[in-house]
């Protein structure tokens, strides 16, 4: 990809990514995020914006916004799911509909895969070897079932080492702004444990609390054995900048989707 013009800092909710997460306009016109941690990996990946594809586009036509990023990343074509909420990661081989999961894992060379998004993170994941690369939408609901563990497990099962495995947290509703009900902060205690309380905080609304799924996610990664200084967050809420993301809290029904994509290159 040539002819990139890096775009000013983003504004709003933002925390210090320490993987260089960006915003950087291609010349295509479109907008993009990207983590400098994953491109000294030497994987091809992007985030989009509302500035290309088309939102509703990743929602509804996954099939070709995928195709069209894949040329985009000089990739052969792209894998992406049926996002259910839950703990389920499936492989994939060829592009298109892998299935009904959470999680999605690579070995394919020239293959991305593609995880959507309206407010749940997405974590993108790709080994220093370069023997597979994944993504993990962990929404509360799929982290409440433990989606990023097993997203990695299926990476070790691959022969990935833990440790030579990097994260990249994409932009999603924040902890300034992700507001949820008791019976959320008693289901990620009961699941993932009694240190799930760190990651929530009183919202000032009776029964309600904040909840940080980016350092949620981040301490998933560390316990499956990533080392915290491989794990980079974006630290762009989207419910914030609901100018540059879709965000289903913010729009209801009638937001469209981000895709966030990683694919081991060819050759």
């Amino acid at each position: 990809m040539n002819n990139r013009v890096m775009e000013p800092s983003v504004t709003g909710q933002q925390t210090d990514s320490h993987g260089g997460f960006r915003l950087e306009r291609l010349s295509n016109g479109w907008l993009v995020g990207r983590f400098a941690a994953l491109e000294v990996v030497g994987v091809s990946h992007l985030v989009t914006t509302r500035q290309g594809p088309d939102v509703q586009q990743v929602r509804h036509d996954p099939a070709s916004a995928g195709r069209e990023i894949a040329r985009l990343l000089n990739l052969e074509d792209a894998a992406f799911l049926e996002q259910v909420h839950g703990g389920e990661v499936v492989m994939c081989e060829q592009g298109g509909c892998a299935g009904f999961a959470d999680g999605l894992v690579t070995a394919r060379r020239g293959l991305a895969v593609l995880g959507k998004s309206g407010d749940c993170p997405i974590v993108l994941i790709a080994d220093r070897q370069g023997r597979a690369v994944a993504f993990a939408h962990a929404s509360w609901r799929a982290t409440v079932a433990r989606i990023v563990p097993a997203t990695v497990h299926r990476l070790v099962s691959l022969g990935c080492r833990p440790s030579d495995l990097v994260a990249g947290i994409c932009p999603s509703a924040g902890p300034c702004c992700y507001e949820v009900g008791d019976e959320v902060r008693a289901a990620a205690l009961r699941a993932v444990g009694p240190h799930a309380v760190a990651f929530f905080h009183p919202s000032g609304s009776p029964a309600k609390y904040r909840f940080d799924l980016w350092n949620a996610s981040m301490d998933a990664l560390v316990r499956s054995g990533l080392a915290r200084a491989s794990i980079h967050i974006a630290g762009i809420c989207t419910l914030c900048r609901n100018d540059l993301f879709p965000s289903h809290r913010r729009e209801g029904n009638a937001a469209g989707r981000f895709a966030a994509v990683v694919g081991l290159p060819l050759g």
